[in-house]
């Protein structure tokens, strides 16, 4: 875990909605203060409506820490219900056996509020996710309104829901539901200095003591792609963390961030699979010789490509003595990879039709077996892990890197390679993708000879 990387006692970015890390935005503390005094003023019907994930549940915890010693209260969240299971669920959080039907339920709850009243205490009730509730609950919740004496209301009622909750308000029929509500708070999500603020904050209350743990720019790619929600605040800060304690990072950086986004793209999931090309080899008929792998030019071409790389990369990847015949396979590592890019074959060349004579040959072979992707790769000067694990592999995460750092003891950090350093690869067949990878390959050995 990340926790004992970064020196944190506990966890900052959670999934529940802990009142401890609750970070108060100005919506925040405007929603929490009307709520306040629309209690103390008996006010009776109050609404909380936000996007999901903004925390209200937290608030409304927080709220009720604060009415804790002058309220009694109940908190309800079963909201795909009727009325009857409505009551049912109100009197059992008040510690009462709900009796067999509404109107004896309802003269049980007027017990405890006249009770509640006389030991100089208010009733409060707070409905979260009350986007969920059918018309004729609103219509049963309005009722409890009704419970009131003629200097007070004996019941507080807070409705919590999502944003939609305001569409169901605005219907016709639920006009009179909307005429009680004295208190309407909304919560907006948080702009880019606020998302500074939260990161923050929540790490000083998990007791987070070192410098800077997130760049600025890693900060500015947290607050384009969280869209200011705090949860997906958290789930990005969570990822980050988490990838740059595998990539042994101090500090999370823009890439670090980028790659978490990455990770939270859902949409990246339904793109359609291609299928993998089956590699036709075409033979050429038999009364005419095959073309060669490479004219002289291009033998020349690459040779003087190898050796100009193998001067870069350095003594690590000097010359192997010279054989009476030369081949790519007495060269080492750094140059063979440089004569595999640039050792294609030739373009196809217009053959005549084969003889009357000659025997027939079928069109074409089998397909022949892929050859297996590269176990060695030697570093190139200004060349990170990351780029090579996604030139020769296509992809870089955490799984990735796990692996490469099981099959190279002692990497050290992946963005400070030293030229020259062989780099062991995962040793899979080619099969789907190679085609994509051997083009990022030829791409950046162009880029290379340019």
């Amino acid at each position: 875990m990340f926790l004992e990387y970064y020196n944190l006692p506990q966890q900052p970015f959670g999934a529940t909605p802990d009142p401890r890390f609750l970070y108060m935005s100005r919506a925040h503390s405007e929603a929490l203060a009307s709520l306040w005094y629309g209690i103390q003023e008996d006010r009776g019907f109050m609404v909380l409506a936000a996007p999901p994930g903004m925390g209200k549940t937290t608030l409304l915890f927080q709220l009720l820490s604060h009415l804790r010693e002058s309220a009694r209260t109940v908190f309800l969240f079963q909201t795909q219900c009727d009325s009857r299971e409505l009551f049912r669920y109100l009197l059992q959080d008040l510690g009462l056996t709900p009796g067999p039907d509404l109107p004896s339920m309802h003269e049980q709850l007027n017990q405890v509020m006249v009770q509640e009243a006389r030991a100089g205490r208010r009733l409060v009730v707070v409905i979260d996710e009350a986007q969920n509730l059918k018309g004729s609950v609103l219509e049963t919740v309005r009722l409890l309104s009704d419970f009131e004496t003629s200097q007070r209301k004996l019941l507080q009622i807070i409705l919590a829901g999502q944003s939609e909750f305001i569409n169901t308000l605005l219907r016709p029929e639920l006009e009179q539901l909307k005429q009680r509500i004295a208190m309407l708070s909304y919560l907006r999500p948080l702009n880019r200095q606020e998302i500074g603020e939260y990161i923050a904050h929540r790490l000083e209350i998990a007791g987070y003591q070192g410098g800077g743990l997130f760049t600025r720019e890693a900060l500015e790619t947290i607050a384009q792609g969280s869209g200011g929600i705090p949860r997906n605040i958290n789930n990005l800060c969570f990822n980050a963390l988490s990838i740059g304690c595998a990539l042994r990072k101090k500090r999370v950086d823009r890439a670090v961030a980028e790659e978490a986004l990455q990770d939270r793209k859902f949409e990246s999931l339904l793109r359609p699979e291609v299928p993998p090309r089956s590699a036709v080899i075409s033979v050429p008929p038999a009364s005419v010789p095959a073309p060669r792998r490479a004219t002289g030019m291009r033998q020349a071409f690459t040779l003087a490509a190898a050796v100009l790389i193998a001067g870069v990369l350095g003594a690590s990847a000097g010359l192997y003595a010279w054989r009476a015949r030369w081949t790519p396979l007495h060269l080492p590592q750094a140059i063979r990879s440089v004569v595999t890019l640039f050792d294609t074959p030739a373009a196809p060349v217009a053959t005549p039709p084969p003889s009357p004579a000659a025997k027939p040959v079928p069109d074409s072979d089998p397909p022949k077996a892929a050859a297996p992707r590269r176990e060695l790769v030697v570093v190139a000067p200004h060349q990170t892990l990351t780029d090579i694990s996604k030139l020769y592999l296509g992809e870089y995460n955490a799984a990735t890197l796990a692996k490469l750092r099981e099959l190279n003891p002692g990497l050290g950090d992946p963005d400070h390679l030293e030229v020259g350093q062989e780099i062991r690869l995962p040793h899979t067949e080619a099969g789907e993708g190679s085609e994509s990878r051997d083009s990022r390959v030829q791409q950046a050995a162009s880029r290379n000879t340019q």
